[in-house]
C-alpha cells in the first residue's frame, strides 16, 4: 500500500537491526547498500576500510530513481538512511504528496548519542563512521525538525502504521458496485431501484469510474456529490489514474509513457465541455480508497478492484499496483479466483472488478465475486449486497452506449499513431488549437514565436488541419522553416556541411497562406488560412479560388485532391483586401507546392506540380535558380543581400531554396526587410505621433520617411492616407521625387 517508512536517526543507532527484526527487509531502500554496489569498500589513510562517498551524486540518483519507480506501483517502502536534514524530509514530503503517500517517520533519535558511538565502534570496520559525524547529526536532530505532514513514531509504535480490520456489521446492508465506465444512466437505476443513498448503508464502489461510456461527465459530477459521505469508500480502478493526471494538466501516460488515447481523446473532451473542475476531480482522487476489509456478521471480506489470490497476513505490504490490477495477468482473474479459495478460511470471501475475460457470472463461485459486467459495451452493472440475512446479487442492464460502429471508428482513432500526436499538441501550451466540427487546426502562438520555442511539435504545427474523429490529416502546408542566419542550423556554415545539391531557389511572393484539401463532411473543398476556415481572409482566399477558375476546372481539381489525398498550398496575393510590403499590380494566386496529408512533410516535385497547376489553369511558383556547388550558391547569396538588388528587374520579397533531400530554407531581399520596418514605425505614428526606438532609424531614407510620417500626422493627414505600407510608400516617393 501507499504507506512511506522514513527511519531517522545517526549511523549505529539500530535502523537495519530494527528493519530485520520487524521482517522488513524486502520492503526497504538503504543509501549504505547502493553505495557498496557502486563500489566495494576502500582503505582510507590511516589503512582502515571505509565506504567510499566518491559516488554520493549517482548513489542518489539512483536511490531516488528507485524510490519513484516504488511509488508508481504503490509499494509499500521503507527508506534506511539517516535524514537529519528537513530538507531531506521535504523531498520525501513532495513524492508523498505525487503519488498520494502516507508518511511516517521512525523515530531513532532519543538514543542517547554515547549509545551511538559504542555500537557504532563494535560495527563492522568498514561501516564505522567518525565520531564527530555522529556528533553532527544529533546538532541537526536538536534543531531540525520533521515537517508536517510527516507522522512520527517510536519504533515500538509500528503496529499503529498497519491498515486494521473494520466490522461494517452495524449497517442494515453494504453494497458494492462493479466498474461503471462512464456509464451514468444504468448507475443511477441501481440507485433509484434501491431507494436512493441511505445513511443506515455502506457503499462500496470497486473503481473503474471512467472511459469507454458515454455518460463519464454525468458519473464523476455524481461521485464529487457523495465523495465526502462516510458511509461510501470509493476504491481506486486503473482508469482513475487518468483523472489525476488530467486534473494536474498532464499527458494521460501510464508508467511506460504510453498514452491514455481513450481517455485524451473522448473522457476528457467530455469532462471538459461539462464544465467539470480540475479542482475537485483533485479532491475526488485524493478520496479514493486502496482496498476494502471489513467483518460482517462474523464473515471476513475483501474488496480489491483487480483481485488477490490470497489473504496476506498484513494488506499493508501489498503494492496498491497489485491491488488495482489484481495478482498475476489479466487473464488469470479465474485462477487467482480459485486460489483465494484454497488459501483463505471459508469464512472470508472477495468482491472485485476490473477483470472477467471469461466472463464468468456474477454466482460467488468459490467465496470470490466479480463485478465486471461489460456495462459500457451494453452489458450490466454489477452490484452486490450483503446484508443480515445473506448474500444478493444484483444487475442492472445498459441501454446506453456506443453503438459498433462507432466503438470501431473510436478504437481505430485510440490506435492511430496520429493519436499520440494530437494529444501532444493539445498539452502543449505553445500550441493553440480551433475546432471546426471534427476538423481542428494547430498552429503555434504567438508566444512560440517571439521566444523561439522551436522543437518537433511546435515547427509541425503550422497551417496543419487534423481530422480529430478519424485521426488523420485533414489538410496541411509546410512544417516552419527558417531564414538563413535565423538559427545555428540555418547558418552558412551548418548549411555548406548540410545541403544536398543541387540546390534550387523559388521566388518566394508577398501575400498570405492559403489551403485547399478535400472535407469530407461537406462534401465539398477545404478552403482556409493558415489556422481558419471561417476568416476573412479564408473567405477572401476563396472568393479568389472561385473567380480565377472556371466551375469546370474547381470539379476537377475537387476530384484531384480528394483522389490523391492531398493538399494545395497557394501565397494570396491581395492588393484589395491585404497588401503587404512588396507592391504588385494586380491580386494573384500562385499554387506553391501539392503536399500529401499526412503528419511527414512530403509534397510533389517541381515538375509534377507545374503540371497539375498548368492542368487547372493555375499560376505556379517561379523557379529562379538550380545552384549545382556551394560556391554558386554562397556567390549568389552574396548578391541577394545587397540594397539595390532587383530579381529581373522587380522588387520581391525574397527566396525559398530547397536542397535535393527537400530541406528547406529561406532568404529575405534587403528592401523587404526595410519596408516592414518602416510598416511598423508607420503602425506606432498612427497611434502616437512617434516611435519610441528612434535608435532603429539607422539609415537616411529610414529618417527620412519618420519625419515625412510625423509631419502628416502633426498636420491630422495621416489617418485619412493610405494604411498599408504600400500606399504610403508610393506616396513618400512621389513627395521625394518632387
Amino acid at each position: 500500500m501507499r504507506i512511506l517508512l522514513l527511519l531517522r536517526g545517526a549511523p549505529g543507532c539500530g535502523k537495519s537491526t530494527w528493519v530485520e527484526e520487524n521482517d522488513l527487509k524486502p520492503y526497504t531502500l538503504s543509501t549504505d547498500e547502493i553505495r557498496l554496489m557502486y563500489q566495494s569498500p576502500v582503505m582510507d589513510a590511516e589503512g582502515m576500510e571505509c565506504v567510499s562517498q566518491e559516488n554520493d551524486n549517482a548513489v542518489w540518483k539512483t536511490f531516488f530513481r528507485i524510490l519513484r519507480s516504488r511509488m508508481q506501483r504503490g509499494d509499500f517502502t521503507v527508506v534506511d538512511a539517516t535524514n537529519s536534514r528537513a530538507s531531506e524530509l521535504n523531498r520525501y514530503k513532495e513524492l508523498c504528496g505525487e503519488f498520494r503517500y502516507r508518511a511516517y517517520c521512525v523515530d531513532f533519535t532519543d538514543i542517547p548519542v554515547e549509545e551511538v558511538k559504542r555500537r557504532n565502534a563494535q560495527r563492522e570496520p568498514f561501516k564505522r563512521v567518525p565520531e564527530r559525524v555522529i556528533d553532527t547529526m544529533y546538532a541537526r536532530f536538536s534543531t531540525q525538525k520533521v515537517p508536517s505532514g510527516i507522522k512520527e513514531i517510536r519504533p515500538e509504535e509500528l503496529d499503529t502504521v498497519w491498515l486494521k480490520i473494520q466490522d461494517f456489521s452495524h449497517y442494515r446492508k453494504v453494497h458494492h458496485i462493479g466498474d461503471i465506465h462512464g456509464c451514468g444512466t444504468p448507475l443511477q437505476k441501481y440507485f433509484s431501484d434501491n431507494g436512493g443513498l441511505k445513511d443506515d448503508e455502506m457503499y462500496i464502489f470497486t473503481g473503474d469510474y471512467v472511459d469507454r461510456g458515454i455518460e463519464n461527465a454525468e458519473v464523476v459530477k455524481f461521485l464529487i456529490s457523495i465523495m465526502e459521505k462516510k458511509n461510501v469508500l470509493l476504491l481506486e480502478g486503473n482508469h482513475e489514474k487518468w483523472l489525476w493526471q488530467w486534473a494536474n494538466g498532464e499527458i494521460c501516460q501510464d508508467n511506460t509513457g504510453k498514452t491514455a488515447t481513450e481517455f485524451e481523446l473522448f473522457t476528457a473532451p467530455e469532462l471538459e465541455e461539462a464544465g467539470i473542475s480540475k479542482k475537485e476531480v483533485r479532491n475526488l482522487y485524493r478520496r479514493f480508497g486502496q482496498c476494502a476489509y471489513y467483518l460482517y456478521d462474523g464473515k471476513t471480506y475483501l474488496v480489491t478492484h483487480g483481485g488477490l489470490s490470497t489473504l496476506p497476513g498484513n494488506l499493508s505490504l501489498v503494492a496498491t499496483d497489485q491491488m488495482i490490477k489484481g495478482a498475476g495477468s489479466f487473464n488469470d482473474a479465474e485462477k487467482a479466483a480459485a486460489a483465494f479459495s484454497r488459501n483463505t478460511p471459508d469464512n472470508c470471501f472477495q468482491i472485485h472488478g476490473h477483470r472477467n475475460p471469461k466472463g464468468v457470472a456474477l454466482t460467488g463461485k468459490e467465496r470470490v465475486f466479480n463485478l465486471e459486467g461489460g456495462v459500457e459495451y451494453g452489458g450490466f452493472l454489477r452490484c452486490l449486497q450483503i446484508d443480515h440475512d445473506g448474500v444478493h446479487p444484483a444487475e442492472v442492464k445498459n441501454d446506453i452506449y456506443k453503438n459498433p460502429e462507432i466503438e470501431k471508428e473510436h478504437q481505430a482513432l485510440a490506435e492511430n499513431p496520429i493519436a499520440d500526436v494530437l494529444v501532444a499538441f493539445r498539452h502543449n501550451k505553445y500550441i493553440v488549437e480551433k475546432k471546426f466540427g471534427n476538423i481542428s487546426s494547430f498552429n503555434y502562438t504567438d508566444e512560440a514565436f517571439q521566444d523561439r520555442i522551436w522543437n518537433s511539435r511546435t515547427v509541425k504545427a503550422r497551417g496543419l488541419y487534423l481530422d480529430t474523429a478519424k485521426g488523420k490529416v485533414a489538410a496541411r502546408a509546410y512544417d516552419k522553416f527558417f531564414n538563413i542566419g535565423e538559427s545555428e542550423k540555418t547558418s552558412l556554415g551548418s548549411l555548406r556541411q548540410r545541403f544536398r545539391f543541387p540546390v534550387e531557389a523559388y521566388v518566394k511572393e508577398n501575400g498570405f497562406l492559403g489551403i485547399v484539401s478535400w472535407n469530407e463532411y461537406d462534401g465539398d473543398l477545404l478552403v482556409a488560412c493558415k489556422s481558419t476556415t471561417n476568416s476573412r481572409f479564408a473567405l477572401w482566399f476563396k472568393e479568389m479560388l472561385h473567380c480565377q477558375m472556371s466551375q469546370e476546372k474547381l470539379e476537377e481539381m475537387k476530384a484531384f485532391i480528394r483522389e490523391k489525398d492531398v493538399s494545395l498550398v497557394f501565397e494570396c496575393v491581395d492588393m484589395e483586401h491585404d497588401p503587404h510590403v512588396i507592391e504588385y499590380s494586380k491580386s494573384r494566386l500562385v499554387l506553391l507546392d501539392i503536399v500529401r496529408n499526412g503528419i511527414k512533410f512530403e509534397k510533389y516535385r517541381y515538375q509534377e506540380m507545374c503540371s497539375v497547376a498548368e492542368r487547372f489553369g493555375l499560376e505556379h511558383k517561379e523557379r529562379a535558380y538550380v545552384f549545382e556547388t556551394w560556391q554558386e550558391f554562397f556567390d549568389w547569396h552574396d548578391t541577394v543581400q545587397a540594397e539595390d538588388y532587383r530579381y529581373r528587374g522587380r522588387r520581391i520579397e525574397g527566396f525559398v531554396i530547397e536542397d535535393e533531400n527537400g530541406y528547406m530554407t529561406k532568404v529575405k531581399t534587403a528592401y523587404y526587410h526595410f519596408w516592414k520596418q518602416m510598416r511598423s514605425v508607420a503602425c506606432e505614428v498612427k497611434k502616437k505621433g512617434s516611435i519610441s526606438n528612434t535608435a532603429s532609424l539607422a539609415t537616411p531614407l529610414a529618417n527620412e520617411f519618420y519625419g515625412w510620417l510625423r509631419e502628416r500626422y502633426a498636420a491630422g493627414e495621416l489617418k485619412n492616407m493610405p494604411q498599408d505600407i504600400c500606399g504610403l510608400r508610393r506616396l513618400f516617393l512621389e513627395v521625394k521625387r518632387k
